[in-house]
Order: C-alpha cells, then structure tokens, then sequence
C-alpha cells in the first residue's frame, strides 16, 4: 500500500496502514478497520483511537518506528484540542479501506449473456416448469 502524505497539528509525513500496522492497531483498539472508521465518523472515537491510529499510521508510512511514533504523537495531545486529530485518522482510514481518493476501479468485467447459438433448447415454458 502506497502511503498518503497528510499535513497534521504534527507536521506533514507519510501515513499508512499495511497489514503488520493494521493488525497492531486492531489489536490494541479491539476493533476492526470499518468499526475504527465508523467511529471517527460517528464522533463516537475516543483520544487512544486518535493516538493509536496516528501512531501506527506514522510507522507503516515509513517515517517512525512504533515506539518513535508513540513518543511523538502522544505530548501531541496535551498541546492541541482533540478534533485537530480527527481528520488527519479519518482521511487515514479512508486510505487504508478504500485506497487513493480519486483511484479509477477500472472497466467492469464480467460475463456477457449470449442467445443460444441454434436456438435448439426448450425453454422453461415449453418443457412445463
């Protein structure tokens, strides 16, 4: 997963959530990735989602280690009022769900319904079911 550079209370860095730091986060939250979402959504997040989510945001993005990013991101808190962090998580988590705003899906594939090529087969109405 490519990262997302976000401009945050923190500076400007790097930010994903690759499997490794995804599960790290899941596990400390107890949550899945959709249910952490919902909640920055919903305003229903506490300040250790913001924490943890930025903290392993940084370390899957390249730019900490996980303990480096917990050291930088927790003083954070005790400076700035909570909703700063709430943007900066959702746009994360928006990325590692639903990847790059703007990425094109692509054509839609699947099969294309064709007539029988001798129209030898009965149909349904005609054999009675």
């Amino acid at each position: 997963m490519q990262p997302v550079r976000l401009a945050w209370v923190g500076g400007e860095h790097d930010f994903a959530l690759p499997i490794g730091a995804l599960r790290s986060l899941q596990d400390v939250r107890d949550c899945g990735p959709e249910e952490l979402f919902n909640r920055f959504r919903a305003g229903s997040w506490q300040a250790d989602d913001a924490i943890q989510t930025l903290r392993w945001g940084l370390a899957g993005g390249g730019s900490m280690t996980p303990s480096e990013a917990a050291q930088f991101v927790t003083p954070l808190f005790d400076l700035h009022p909570l909703m700063t962090f709430k943007l900066p998580c959702l746009k994360m988590m928006h990325h590692a769900l639903f990847g790059p705003e703007g990425d094109p899906v692509g054509e839609v594939q699947g099969v294309t319904a064709t007539a029988p090529e001798n129209g030898a087969s009965q149909s349904s109405t005609e054999t009675g079911r």
